[in-house]
């Protein structure tokens, strides 16, 4: 009888498992039937490789499996191999041992036949075949492109000895050997938006003129010294310079110089910059002009699939940065700090773009973690905005510099700069596209950390009108009147000019002061010159001797597309005696 009821809940437990292949297994020459290995599949979907897999071993030892092709031998693509998918360890005691498939959307990767068992010997012990109905069944792969993030250049070491000098440039050459001629980067070239780094970025990819190397803003490339407006207007002189005469790109913003839109083979590429550094409450990472840009490009594209490159990742939809897509929280409590501030109002807004466009893929770096740290966080390379799966899908690329990890229990993460470099192939296909995770050092794909992912839902371009923000928002950033403190003495320049510094009043809420200068009264436009600073100085010059000057302040901001001003300063009187 207790057999009976034994037997029954053995039997109802197989009906209530989400299994819907059944696995069959197989066992190598020269190993008894004990060497056996079953694959339990969570889910019917061709390609996708979520499951567990159980082995049996005839002896205790660690025990490897990887995907292997029709021959039985270790799977390639491309002419590149695959690392481990995954490894168990059983014992004397017990001889049986489990993997579980870290990420629901890892890949059964093309040409994938059979899941290979190799022990700590490298010998083959067992094998399990892929049932037709599970294995890869897209159509043949339309082209590949490129993904890179964080290559860091100065940060590592000094000029010689740059660390991300060799890593970028064996990076570049993995992809150029695949045949891509696309690659793109989330940001972070720099270390302190210093013009050298550029100049790397530039030396390298210059090796490579059939390939089209574009990327996005990161915070260091922005503001980690110095002024963050100039900093972004030397990367759009510097970087990307190819997108100036590039026909495959279109909708260069004007307000930012490097935010655009690249299209190739139908699909859109779209190159989002942040223009901020700052990672705190109520600090913007982008301007509202930007969403506005980013929006109208969305919207006008909704029927197509599209990649959007921006550097800093976000926290899932509960504000947990821990879980989000792109970071982790090890058992000892260490987490990345600078994240994207949920709930900030350009996060807001920019999340609920990612929620409408189920059609975007957007790509994201700046916390370097290693692909294989996703055993800290299923969801840290690949996840979507929301947990019900309509919105954009999210995926993090590891850093081609330095690819960062850490210990169970540690307090402080391993840079591995010089020692790991990883980054991904895209391989685009009719209806999906697959991430091949790429580790650069040991040339090979990361079969752990490869995905499918199926292309999201696309809808019917439409036109966007802004509206102007209400009443109680354009009283939020109403700007106050300024004052001009001090107008210091006139100093005469070696081109017989002068020069003379002036200080005013700092403004809330102001982005920028206009400053105007003129010899005028009236302020005439023809004898009137108009300056703008982020600081609260500036530096008239080229002013003449034997003249009287008339100088005004005030604050500026631009909010969604609106000018806000402040009131005139008062007029100060200058003249320049000989």
């Amino acid at each position: 009888m207790k057999r009976k009821i034994m037997n029954r809940l053995a039997l109802m437990l197989a009906v209530i498992m989400t299994v819907a292949i059944l696995p069959a297994s197989d066992s190598v020459h020269g190993e008894s039937n004990a060497n056996t290995v079953q694959y339990y599949f969570a889910n019917s979907n061709a390609g996708n490789a979520d499951g567990t897999i159980q082995f049996t071993s005839n002896k205790p030892g660690t025990y490897t499996f990887y995907w292997g092709d029709e021959k039985g031998n270790k799977l390639q693509y491309n002419g590149i191999g695959f690392s481990k998918l995954g490894q168990v360890s059983t014992t004397s005691q017990n001889l049986t041992a489990e993997y579980s498939v870290v990420s629901s959307y890892t890949v059964i990767p093309e040409g994938a036949r059979e899941l290979l068992v190799y022990n700590s010997g490298a010998e083959k012990v067992a094998s399990y075949d892929i049932p037709q109905e599970k294995q890869f069944h897209e159509e043949e792969a339309l082209y590949q492109f490129g993904l890179m993030s964080d290559v860091h250049f100065n940060r590592y070491a000094d000029y010689s000895s740059d660390d991300s000098v060799p890593a970028f440039n064996r990076a570049l050459k993995f992809m150029n050997d695949r045949g891509i001629d696309f690659v793109g980067l989330t940001g972070d070239l720099s270390n302190a938006a210093e013009t050298s780094a550029y100049t790397k970025f530039n030396n390298a990819i210059n090796q490579y003129p059939n390939m089209t190397v574009y990327t996005c803003m990161g915070n260091h490339d922005v503001y980690w010294s110095g002024d963050a407006g100039k900093n972004i207007a030397n990367f759009a002189k510097l970087v990307n310079t190819k997108n100036k005469t590039d026909s495959h790109v279109k909708n260069i913003n004007s307000d930012t110089g490097v935010d655009f839109v690249y299209e190739k083979n139908g699909d859109i590429f779209i190159f989002f910059s942040q223009t901020s550094a700052v990672y705190r409450k109520n600090a913007y990472l982008v301007t509202m002009d930007q969403l506005n840009w980013l929006e109208t490009n969305l919207a006008a594209y909704a029927d197509k699939n599209v990649y959007l490159f921006f550097h800093t990742y976000f926290a899932s939809e509960n504000g947990d940065v821990t879980k989000a897509v792109g970071n982790l929280k090890n058992p000892g409590g260490y987490t990345y700090d600078l994240t994207y501030y949920f709930g900030n109002k350009d996060e807001a807004r920019f999340r609920a773009l990612l929620n409408k466009y189920s059609n975007v893929t957007m790509f994201s770096g700046h916390s370097h973690w290693s692909y294989g740290q996703q055993k800290y966080n299923p969801n840290l390379n690949i996840g979507n905005i929301n947990t019900k799966q309509t919105g954009a899908t999210l995926i993090h690329v590891s850093s081609v510099g330095a690819p960062r990890t850490i210990e169970e229990n540690a307090k402080n993460r391993d840079e591995n700069n010089g020692v790991k470099s990883e980054g991904m192939v895209a391989v685009k296909y009719k209806n999906a596209t697959v991430y091949l995770a790429v580790d650069f050092v040991n040339n090979e794909y990361m079969a752990d950390a490869s995905y499918l992912n199926r292309d999201g839902k696309k809808g019917v371009s439409e036109q966007i009108t802004f509206q102007q923000e209400t009443t109680k928002s354009q009283k939020d950033t109403k700007l106050g009147k300024s004052k001009i403190t001090s107008v210091g003495k006139a100093k005469k320049t070696k081109a017989k000019y002068y020069k003379v510094k002036i200080k005013y009043k700092k403004i809330a809420n102001a982005q920028k002061y206009q400053i105007k200068y003129s010899t005028t009264k009236k302020f005439k436009a023809k004898k009137t010159k108009t300056r703008y600073s982020k600081k609260i100085s500036y530096t008239i010059k080229k002013l003449k001797k034997n003249r009287k000057y008339y100088i005004k302040v005030r604050a500026f901001r631009k909010d969604s597309g609106k000018k806000i001003y402040g009131k005139w300063s008062k007029v100060k009187t200058l003249r320049i005696k000989r």
